[in-house]
């Protein structure tokens, strides 16, 4: 009797010890384990694709490789960039074989301008090359007007070349009386300069003939469109962005003055503000668009730079501005890189003169 009145308490402890711990693990299941939240960190890949004009007819293609993350809402910090040259001759195991005045892509298709060569080199997206056109008189633009339908223009030749995109074949010509210079293409129009002949030409792209032909100033030398789908011309003579009213006919009215001789003439449908190079100081000035009231302000200065700047281009992702000038005694061009507040981010060198720069 004595024994159990020990045991007692004994067993009584056991069962209790027991609940606790039963007690315990029940609120220890109830309880989620803690979670690791990693931010997710957004990354943005960006290239700028360069045409190198070469040295003695060989022209290359560099790419300029950005990678940037978010450190703010929709703000971005470049953290990492690199430059890749030979892109084209890696992809294909052979060179360009010409001198690269333009490039532009049309479809998911690259296309490469050789002037010297009279040929158009055709590339996928990879730049691995697909297809060409060949026997073409110096060749110095490409335009697509219609589905499957393209025009060339030429350096020397007084008259555009129809090309068939999917054929790679030509298959006619359309007359313009002089060298066409710069166009643009404006629903299924294709309205382009004449500068040897001062005029500009409106030609419809579906019936491949001239509809207008329109009388300017002297000294035609750039053409762009702006958002509001007006033609805009800047005239190298009067230094002046004049606008061509379709609706009244032939009128062309003077605009905006420029300071001083452009070297050249570049708008930016995201920024809505068009961008020019004054070759006397070597300074790049903006200007909004806005017919006669427009005033330009200075963007960006060159300091200490007695080479002249050349090629011009503004980002339309990011409002980053870009142009060249070729080095003193070298055939290597000097890249600049400018922020769209007109700071410099960046410099680098390519191998030769920069025909233009392209974004993908």
């Amino acid at each position: 009797m004595n024994r159990m009145n020990t045991l007692r308490p004994k067993i009584l402890m056991t069962y209790l010890v027991i609940l606790v711990l039963g007690i315990i693990s029940g609120c220890k299941d109830d309880t989620p384990d803690p979670v690791l939240i990693i931010p997710e960190v957004k990354v943005e890949k960006r290239n700028v694709l360069i045409a190198n004009q070469g040295t003695s007819g060989d022209g290359s293609l560099s790419i300029y490789e950005t990678l940037s993350k978010e450190v703010r809402y929709n703000v971005y910090e470049t953290f990492s960039m690199e430059v890749r040259h030979n892109v084209y001759q890696e992809a294909n195991g052979e060179r360009l074989g010409g001198t690269l005045v333009a490039l532009t892509e049309i479809d998911d298709k690259y296309y490469f301008v050789l002037q010297d060569v009279g040929k158009i080199i055709v590339t996928d997206s990879s730049f691995r090359k697909v297809g060409e056109f060949s026997g073409l008189k110096s060749p110095s633009q490409l335009y697509k007007v219609a589905k499957e339908k393209a025009y060339v223009t030429s350096a020397t030749a007084n008259y555009l070349t129809i090309i068939d995109l999917e054929g790679y074949k030509t298959t006619g010509i359309i007359g313009t009386g002089a060298e066409v210079t710069q166009a643009v293409v404006k629903d299924s129009f294709f309205i382009c300069l004449v500068p040897g002949q001062n005029t500009f030409l409106e030609i419809d792209g579906i019936r491949d003939s001239v509809t207008v032909v329109i009388s300017a100033q002297f000294g035609l030398k750039g053409i762009f469109l702006d958002n509001t789908n007006l033609v805009r011309l800047y005239s190298d003579v009067t230094h002046t962005i004049s606008t061509w009213f379709r609706s009244n006919g032939e009128n062309v009215l003077p605009g905006i003055l420029l300071r001083g001789r452009s070297a050249s003439v570049v708008y930016s449908s995201t920024q809505d503000k068009f961008y020019y190079i004054n070759i006397n100081d070597n300074s790049i000035w903006e200007s909004e668009v806005e017919f006669r009231s427009a005033r330009s302000k200075l963007f960006a200065e060159v300091a200490e730079l007695h080479e002249e700047l050349q090629t011009l281009a503004i980002d339309p992702l990011n409002g980053d501005a870009f142009t060249s000038y070729q080095m003193k005694g070298s055939d290597s061009t000097r890249v600049l890189c400018y922020s769209q507040t007109g700071q410099l981010i960046n410099e680098f060198s390519v191998p030769s003169p920069t025909s233009n720069f392209f974004f993908p």
